[in-house]
């Protein structure tokens, strides 16, 4: 059968108004072409649709089958016309997030939570499995937004600044490198140093790696961990000392057993930017709100309510994380210094 979508708002209408004359008025045709309309469709479907009792129309019993799967897809056409119109305005849809670095999303909830007020129909999802590849994530189209340091040359990726931080040395208390004003590149010879992933085909060797190498700084190991938690675990315990950016680690610092310091100035500031290859109204709404919580707006929430927003939202593999105090393959992968290409502050 040759049933078309304009067959079905027609039998529905006639319906409602009780005469073509109404009917076509509502549907803004000629009455000629509307009762063509219905002759065109009885012919196709070689039965009767309305019994005639002078003007008004009376639906037959197989024209009461038709009314009821009119009724039924014009719901359902109605349906998505409002879903598309909603996504196409960011009222609904899924958001991804990922961070290059580090897995600490302390910082997001504010975000999230100012977000779903909002856009409550948003489903915001957290890709901690991303963090060393976000780009990568990104031009697959299985991540929406990646905050990333390391930019690809793309012209798939626009790229947005969102803020700049500093990296600091966080050390235990009890180290004796703790008692220094600043530290220098020249302190890690012979330290325990931990870092976070790198991914070299990003082909951008990170700034403490680089100054590591140009000044021909040997640590004693370095130990490679994923984890930003795990990493601070490990200072806290005094197995090792790190780098990371001053905003990633404040959060960490009350009560434990770690301090951060100033590297030297030469360090310069990073910038971190906001990479998207799409740009849907759900991502520009939630740029705006990063960019708000970077520029020091007010979206603070309780840190037992943080907890329980990044755990409704993040998306991870269950990895069992070994405890703080012990090098394990599954926690951290020991690397001499000749591989320090390979990673990543």
């Amino acid at each position: 059968m040759n049933i078309a979508l304009h067959h079905f708002r027609l039998i529905d209408t006639i319906s409602k108004d009780g005469t073509l004359t109404k009917a076509a008025g509502t549907l803004r045709l000629t009455q000629s072409a509307l009762s063509h309309q219905l002759k065109e469709l009885e012919r196709e479907l070689d039965v009767e649709i309305f019994s005639r009792q002078g003007k008004r129309l009376h639906l037959t019993e197989q024209g009461y089958r038709f009314l009821r799967s009119s009724e039924k897809i014009l719901a359902e056409i109605k349906s998505l016309e409002e879903d598309i119109n909603n996504y196409k305005n960011g009222r609904t849809g899924n958001l991804s997030i990922s961070m290059q670095c580090y897995t600490a999303y302390h910082w997001l909830p504010g975000i999230i939570k100012y977000y779903k007020k909002q856009w409550p129909d948003i489903n915001i999802q957290i890709m901690s499995d991303a963090t060393r590849r976000p780009l990568e994530f990104l031009m697959n189209g299985d991540l929406d937004i990646g905050i990333i340091r390391t930019q690809m040359v793309n012209t798939r990726i626009r790229y947005e600044p969102i803020f700049e931080d500093r990296l600091v040395a966080v050390i235990c208390k009890d180290h004796p490198l703790a008692q220094k004003d600043v530290i220098e590149i020249s302190d890690f010879q012979d330290q325990e140093l931990i870092l976070p992933l790198y991914d070299p085909s990003y082909q951008d060797t990170p700034v403490i790696e680089s100054l590591i190498q140009s000044q021909h700084v040997k640590p004693k190991t370095l130990h490679r961990i994923h984890y930003t938690d795990a990493t601070i675990e490990m200072v806290n315990a005094d197995l090792g000392m790190t780098v990371m950016a001053d905003w990633i680690v404040e959060p960490y610092l009350q009560g434990r057993n770690i301090v951060t310091k100033p590297l030297h100035h030469s360090i310069a500031k990073r910038a971190w930017f906001a990479a998207t290859c799409k740009q849907t109204p759900a991502i520009q709404n939630f740029l705006e709100c990063l960019k708000m919580y970077f520029s020091g707006a007010d979206m603070n929430v309780e840190e037992i309510e943080k907890k329980q927003i990044i755990k409704e939202h993040v998306i991870q593999k269950q990895i069992v994380v070994p405890p703080a105090a012990r090098f394990s393959q599954e926690a951290v992968a020991f690397n001499s210094v000749q591989d320090i290409r390979n990673y990543q502050y």
